[in-house]
């Protein structure tokens, strides 16, 4: 709830927000699961966005050259963050706010993304990529988490 995050993260929401449709301005949508596949399966087709030989590499082609905490481990991202971002997504690690006690958590070290896609009645996909790594994972999780949102140009 610090206005400088939203500032520079944007806000988060839960899925039941993302299940509106309203989160997005006309013409533009938040990405299905499917979507956000086409995405990293285009990353992973085209060595020039991977980080050395590892086509699973990906997270530097999309995180954004600032904001993301440092490391050491080669090929995470936050490891010269100068190298990162050659897809132009620009993508911040926002965090999350957990529904449980509404704390919010991870800013600055992992973003969140919610994609539309539902993975269970209580559960929906979403990626995730972290400083310390250099893959972008996807996972289910509860619908009530604030998690960051992507929009797609229809």
């Amino acid at each position: 709830n610090n206005t400088s995050n939203c500032d520079t993260y944007g806000a988060l929401y839960n899925w039941y927000a993302v299940e509106t449709g309203k989160l997005c301005p006309s013409g533009w949508h938040v990405p299905s699961d499917a979507e956000w596949y086409t995405l990293t399966n285009y990353l992973s087709a085209n060595s020039q966005y991977w980080c050395g030989s590892n086509s699973n590499y990906i997270a530097k082609s999309l995180a954004s050259t600032t904001s993301w905490s440092t490391s050491t481990t080669a090929c995470a991202i936050g490891n010269d963050l100068s190298a990162n971002n050659s897809s132009g997504f620009s993508a911040l690690p926002g965090g999350r706010c957990n529904y449980s006690d509404g704390l919010f958590s991870a800013i600055g070290a992992t973003g969140y993304w919610w994609s539309s896609t539902e993975s269970s009645a209580s559960n929906a996909w979403y990626r995730y990529m972290n400083y310390n790594y250099a893959t972008v994972s996807r996972i289910n999780s509860g619908k009530s988490y604030g998690l960051s949102v992507r929009c797609l140009r229809d």
